[in-house]
């Protein structure tokens, strides 16, 4: 039984090194395996309709820069700022996404969709008076995109609470229920 014994634990012992081997070979000793962090840019657009002059419409294009991080292939979390400045609107602000999805940490397709959350400062001119005023809120977004290697396309919409713009249409005069949604075109470098 002894011989038995050495001659399997010589075996095993083979077989793990022969193993280890295999894995060194075929593993670059000068290669970094990327993580899934993204840093990326895009065109942005805010649309609040029915609304005063000084809020965005849809042709007041602005830009955004944002990060992003993939948990899973199912679930990542994205973090964007933004800003839009025309010669009626003044707009900057950020927005906080949970992403839930398919192809989120792959190269591929993508697309996801989530809640978010947002909260943005614009220029407000009323009676002849300029101030800024916070308005924030829940929203939720989808987008669908493609990885091609480190590189990722998106286009993405959130649909907003509509709560503190309605209540600046009020102020304003107007009792009309605006809807309030953005949209991003986006592009990013996996790290």
């Amino acid at each position: 039984m002894k011989p038995l014994f050495i001659a399997l634990l010589k075996s095993a012992t083979l077989a793990s090194v022969l193993s280890a081997s295999t894995l060194m070979a075929e593993e670059p000793t000068n290669s970094r395996q990327p993580t899934n962090f993204r840093v990326g840019a895009g065109l942005f657009s805010a649309h609040i309709d029915p609304a005063a002059d000084y809020l965005p419409k849809n042709d007041d294009y602005g830009v955004s820069l944002f990060a992003e991080m993939p948990q899973s292939d199912y679930l990542a979390s994205r973090f964007m700022l933004y800003r839009t400045r025309t010669e009626d609107t003044q707009l900057s602000g950020f927005e906080t996404q949970m992403m839930i999805g398919i192809g989120l940490s792959q190269p591929g397709f993508r697309a996801y969709t989530g809640p978010g959350w947002h909260r943005e400062k614009i220029k407000v001119d009323r009676a002849g008076n300029s101030d800024h005023r916070i308005f924030n809120g829940w929203g939720w977004h989808i987008g669908v995109g493609y990885q091609y290697q480190a590189i990722t396309l998106d286009l993405s919409a959130s649909l907003r609470d509509n709560a503190d713009y309605y209540s600046e249409n009020k102020r304003t005069g107007s009792d009309k229920e605006p809807n309030a949604y953005v949209s991003n075109l986006l592009i990013s470098y996996r790290f």
